[in-house]
């Protein structure tokens, strides 16, 4: 498995036995619950997950992260560099009866930055878009603010929501069904906060008949117990298998288990902007001067920390090394730059040149219930990090706490999760190492970074964008703002019988499930 994993490449990690026919009911077990049914609450992937069951979007998105026809049957870059078209289907109604047209394009993309209550909507998938024209019911046209070759990989990952609930329309009337009809594959039944979500099929989908008539998305936070549920029957398929757990359910005859590794990165945001950090001291305790402004203390920690180790001994294999925003497959990849080896006589040595051959004293922060094995990756790194000189403490908490902290730049030292929406790794490099950006946590600002990242976002020319996107990623990991660990692998299990289509994003989806 570990060898396996290390390549880095779409995998399923057992052999597809045949079963018996199954009911058309399928139960899903997750690890997470929704904050919320309004697709447009919160960009989490939880919430994501199941808005794709009721809603669709401009552009539907392969296990892969590429973008294919969805609402839009065709669409194209027009003669002006600032306006893409769109060529709608006209079949399409909404699960109330309502057609779909081009004017509730117009009303989601102006809603999305304005949701009320919203901790974090998904305006960063629209903040290109200067406005979105109705040219007839059927034909979109996008005016962006610059030339901006990734609108439809932007817009792919923006649910549509009716015209007709109103622009005053409130978060919490989705969680009852009031508003929660879209045009997607399923419709909405039940939502039990902390519990359950139901849908059954939509019977006039415009892309053919759902797989299952009925859906139920249970959450199971606990791993023992959602692996529990899934050997009793209790449910048919579950989302995050423990890495714990993944051979013996591989050598289950009665189960299924299938793996990709997944556009999500693990990194550690470092604080490089205060002088003095808040949680960092001489190893008297006494106040000094923030190393990780210094680029060779940062040069030392990414020495320090061993990737190859995190995936074998913390991730027991399920894991991708990672030295970069995206792995290799994914658009803005740079190939040129090397995956750091640990050597921790070139880690003391920076530290020492840099004035702090003693170490110091400093704490991490970490979540403890987001992403797979997190507070014992965080264990793992101050161990790493003890190596050359560095006392640490680790404190972990609930990702309902962590993010709130960590936008108010509370953390020195913070490990962060990522995934792309896109497929490609501007998702990730604005936002995260973006001036003034705010899930740029260690406040890091490069001139170069910027004016890089600008120019591919500011160009429909293909082969420029990438370019400048890897140029920048080159920029950003030679200055170490942030030390990449791992890209996170996805694994589902599934009962004799069936078998999941892993995706890239994470989503568990049901019409992933098929039937073996």
């Amino acid at each position: 498995m570990k060898k396996t994993m290390r390549l880095g490449t779409a995998m399923l990690v057992a052999a597809f036995m045949a079963g018996p026919a199954l009911a058309e009911d399928l139960i899903i077990g997750v690890a997470t619950a929704p904050t919320s049914l309004d697709p447009h609450y919160q960009a989490l992937g939880s919430n994501h997950e199941l808005a794709m069951h009721a809603f669709d979007t401009l552009l539907t998105t392969s296990p892969q992260m590429e973008p294919g026809p969805g609402l839009a049957e065709s669409w194209r870059a027009t003669e002006d560099p600032l306006v893409w078209e769109f060529k709608l289907r006209n079949d399409v109604k909404f699960h109330n009866g309502e057609p779909f047209t081009a004017h509730d394009l117009v009303f989601s993309y102006e809603r999305v930055p304005n949701v009320p209550n919203a901790p974090s909507t998904y305006k960063r998938r629209t903040v290109k878009v200067d406005k979105a024209v109705a040219v007839d019911d059927y034909t979109l046209q996008v005016h962006t603010k610059t030339p901006y070759p990734l609108l439809p990989r932007a817009l792919m990952g923006v649910p549509v929501v009716s015209r007709s609930i109103g622009m005053d329309t409130q978060p919490t009337e989705f969680n009852d069904g009031s508003k929660t009809h879209g045009t997607g594959p399923y419709k909405f039944v039940e939502f039990v906060a902390g519990d359950r979500t139901t849908y059954v099929a939509n019977a006039d989908y415009w892309a053919g008949k759902p797989k299952w008539d009925k859906v139920t998305i249970r959450e199971i936070k606990s791993n023992p117990a959602r692996v529990a549920a899934l050997l009793s029957g209790d449910v048919d398929v579950i989302a995050s298998v423990p890495t714990t757990d993944i051979d013996r359910l591989e050598e289950n005859p009665d189960i299924t288990v299938s793996c990709t590794a997944s556009t999500r990165v693990l990194y550690w945001s470092l604080d490089v902007h205060r002088e003095q950090a808040e949680h960092i001291t001489a190893k008297d305790g006494s106040p000094i001067k923030n190393p990780l402004s210094d680029l060779r203390v940062r040069q030392a920690f990414n020495l320090a920390i061993d990737r190859n180790a995190i995936v074998d001994d913390v991730m027991m294999g399920l894991a991708v090394p990672a030295n970069q925003i995206v792995g290799e497959g994914f658009g803005g990849h740079n190939s040129d730059i090397p995956m750091p080896e640990p050597d921790l006589e070139k880690a003391r040595q920076l530290m020492a040149e840099a004035g702090y051959g003693d170490g110091f004293r400093l704490a991490i922060h970490a979540t403890n219930n987001r992403y797979i094995n997190d507070a014992k990756l965080a264990q793992a790194v101050a161990q790493m990090l003890s190596r050359i000189g560095v006392e640490v403490q680790v404190e972990t908490m609930p990702v309902a706490v962590y993010f709130g902290k960590a936008r108010k730049n509370e953390f020195t030292m913070a490990q962060i999760g990522f995934a792309t929406a896109t497929g490609e790794s501007s998702a990730i490099l604005l936002p995260a190492l973006g001036e003034g950006q705010r899930n740029n946590y260690g406040r890091w600002e490069h001139g170069e970074f910027n004016e890089l990242l600008t120019g591919a976002l500011s160009t429909v020319d293909g082969e420029t964008y990438e370019s400048l996107l890897k140029q920048a990623t080159a920029v950003a990991i030679a200055d170490v703002p942030i030390i990449p660990t791992h890209y996170q692998v996805a694994c589902w299990a599934a009962r004799k019988g069936l078998r999941v289509i892993p995706r890239a994003d994470e989503a568990s989806l049901a019409e992933s499930v098929v039937r073996e």
